[in-house]
């Protein structure tokens, strides 16, 4: 019997889930939102029932709960399957809520919403209620994915994942707006130290927000800053370039009145953001100790224990996978084809997943490249075959990479240069 394709797999897939589907007693579609959420019952072979909006509440959950099986036609909880559009955190204390009641629960993507009510509607509507009846469409036909059920190790990561990613993202706010305010008070500062977040950058702005204060300081005053952040890296040459830079000054005059208390805020904030990411990153690496997976994916050369606790915190529990093809498509890495009768389109990845995988991934294959990187000989293959285009290259790297955490995650072994099924052969 010949070994199944790829498109056979995802055949088989989408039929199960249909089968599911149908077999399920009843369905159920959520549109989850911050305050409230709104459901629609499908009862096996009924009418929809009128969309129902209940509070995010103990009791909002409980009238929920009510509203359900008093449509389902007398069935019991394990034979309904629930379908919720989740709205980023919002909807997961009622997934929980109603799994523990016994309810069946699956996740439906917001684009697949998006498209349902173009067919259903005939119009873009956005109401939960309307949403909410597309959503038990799609649950009725089998439109759905699996929500992993995370065991309290796993959550407590993907917590403290998410927490260091907001952070990161507002320190980077931050960076931004030190960037812009310095185009009117220092516009050549940042010619000179173009890392703003480095200590050496941030000693001279407290002591000298502009160019006023710094020509008005000493030499060796200046000289004496610069040493003592840069612990002697830097001195006489960098202090003639922020004197030119400073003499010769295009700031607007003035602005420096204004704006001097704001730079300080802005090095407050970004020294407090970065103190909180650390405190988080060991927070991180506290939480994978008992993981022997997380010692598995750490042994590859290059991973670093943020970059493995980005990577289990976003997949939970390797065992629930059954194949690295479903953790590439967690990252919208899967490729993709655009084409259509005789014209042909570019394979592409679908980006229809966590960005923040991508990202794990890019910058993983980016120290993969290296010199005596793990993958330097296949990306100078890569590179080759594409015709010299080096960032397809990497995105394949990342790829392969994500593969092979995922592979010594799941077996909970050790990373080795050869494959283990090599090894076998070559000791046999």
């Amino acid at each position: 019997m010949p070994h199944p394709t790829r498109k056979d797999r995802q055949a088989i897939k989408k039929a199960q889930r249909r089968n599911r589907a149908h077999a399920a007693g009843a369905v159920v579609g959520v549109d989850a939102g911050k305050f409230k959420h709104s459901l629609v019952v499908r009862p096996k072979g009924g009418m929809d029932s009128r969309p129902f909006t209940f509070p995010v509440t103990r009791d909002g959950f409980e009238q929920a709960e009510a509203y359900i099986l008093s449509h389902a036609g007398g069935i019991v909880p394990e034979e309904i399957l629930v379908g919720i559009e989740f709205a980023g955190i919002y909807g997961q204390t009622l997934a929980h809520a109603l799994h523990a009641r016994g309810f069946k629960i699956v996740s439906v993507p917001p684009a697949f919403t998006k498209a349902a009510k173009k067919i259903s509607h005939g119009k873009r509507l956005k109401t939960d209620e309307k949403d909410a009846e597309s959503i038990t469409a799609l649950v009725g036909d089998g439109h759905f994915q699996e929500f992993p059920f995370l065991k309290s190790v796993y959550t407590g990561l993907r917590q403290l994942v998410s927490a260091r990613e907001r952070l990161t993202k507002l320190r980077g706010g931050a960076v931004t707006r030190l960037k812009s305010t310095l185009q009117i008070t220092w516009p050549e500062f940042e010619a000179i130290f173009d890392d703003l977040e480095a200590k050496t950058a941030v000693a001279v702005l407290r002591t000298f927000p502009g160019p006023a204060e710094f020509l008005a300081a000493r030499k060796a005053s200046v000289i004496r800053v610069l040493q003592k952040a840069s612990r002697g890296h830097l001195g006489e040459e960098t202090y003639q370039q922020l004197r030119e830079g400073a003499t010769r000054s295009v700031a607007l005059p003035g602005s420096l009145t204004a704006l001097k208390s704001e730079v300080d805020l802005l090095l407050g904030q970004i020294a407090f953001y970065t103190e909180q990411i650390k405190t988080l990153e060991a927070a991180m690496k506290e939480a994978m100790e008992p993981l022997p997976e997380a010692q598995a994916v750490l042994s590859i050369p290059g991973v670093a224990p943020v970059s493995a606790a980005i990577f289990l915190g976003s997949i939970g529990d390797p065992k629930a996978y059954q194949s690295s093809r479903q953790i590439l498509a967690l990252a919208g890495l899967t490729l993709v084809e655009d084409s259509s009768g005789t014209r042909v389109g570019a394979v592409r990845i679908s980006k229809e997943g966590r960005p923040l995988m991508r990202r794990l991934a890019f910058m993983l294959g980016l120290v993969a490249i290296r010199k005596n990187g793990i993958y330097r000989k296949e990306f100078e293959g890569l590179v080759s075959r594409m015709g010299g285009k080096k960032k397809p290259a990497i995105i394949a790297v990342g790829r392969k990479l994500l593969r092979l955490m995922y592979s010594v995650a799941r077996a909970e072994r050790a990373y080795t240069p050869e494959p283990p099924s090599r090894e076998r052969k070559i000791a046999a």
